[in-house]
């Protein structure tokens, strides 16, 4: 009998919008996941300026962003633990935690392209094989001739990681800026009840 699939996705969620939602509800589909794991960053050690938005916000943020969603569940151990948070330490733990569970992490196709920067690539690969998803200005095509010319014949694994999905973005940074203004950035892209919590708590007052 096959494993359950559980999607493990992390990320800054600053602010978290309903894009973030969309792909990880599109990939659980795509790969019959019965849940998917929320993991917001404590530190991400590959961004140099600390999050405008304070941990414990962020974590309220994307409990709102991901709460249509029954397979969500938002996990906070990076908060917790402190300090950077390197994804190889967090499969590792979820890992043992789910021995009954097949992983796989959710990452874009930009971080798909920097995967060899992360610290111990293919321990995360053993642990929690990556699947993929396009991001502007790519699709699914150009990204898997993208990897085979960054990796060349180690492209051949990654090209099955990418999924057939229309490519799917919306920027944390315009949605910042749309806040620090005291404006509702489109709901189409930050969910009416993350855009109220973080106007409420003025989260990105004079974020640039």
């Amino acid at each position: 009998m096959s494993r359950p699939v559980t999607i493990v996705y992390g990320g800054t969620f600053d602010p978290p919008h309903a894009v973030h939602a969309r792909i990880a509800s599109m990939t659980a589909d795509a790969l019959g996941a019965t849940r998917i794991v929320v993991l917001p960053a404590g530190v991400n050690p590959q961004r140099a300026a600390t999050p405008p938005a304070p941990a414990e916000h962020r974590l309220v943020m994307a409990r709102l962003a991901f709460a249509g969603d029954a397979r969500v569940t938002i996990d906070d151990r990076e908060m917790r633990r402190g300090g950077a948070s390197y994804t190889v330490d967090t499969v590792a733990e979820l890992a043992r935690e789910r021995p009954g569970e097949c992983l796989r992490l959710l990452i874009g196709g930009d971080q798909a392209l920097n995967f060899g920067t992360w610290r111990d690539p293919a321990r995360i690969e053993s642990l929690a094989e990556p699947v993929v998803v396009p991001r502007p200005p790519l699709d699914a095509a150009a990204l898997r001739a993208a990897l085979h010319e960054r990796l060349g014949a180690h492209a051949a694994r990654w090209a099955p990681r990418v999924l057939d999905l229309p490519p799917t973005d919306a920027s944390s940074t315009d949605a910042r800026a749309t806040l620090a203004r005291g404006d509702r950035p489109d709901a189409s892209i930050v969910l009416p009840a993350v855009t109220d919590y973080a106007l409420r708590h003025g989260l990105y007052r004079g974020a640039r």
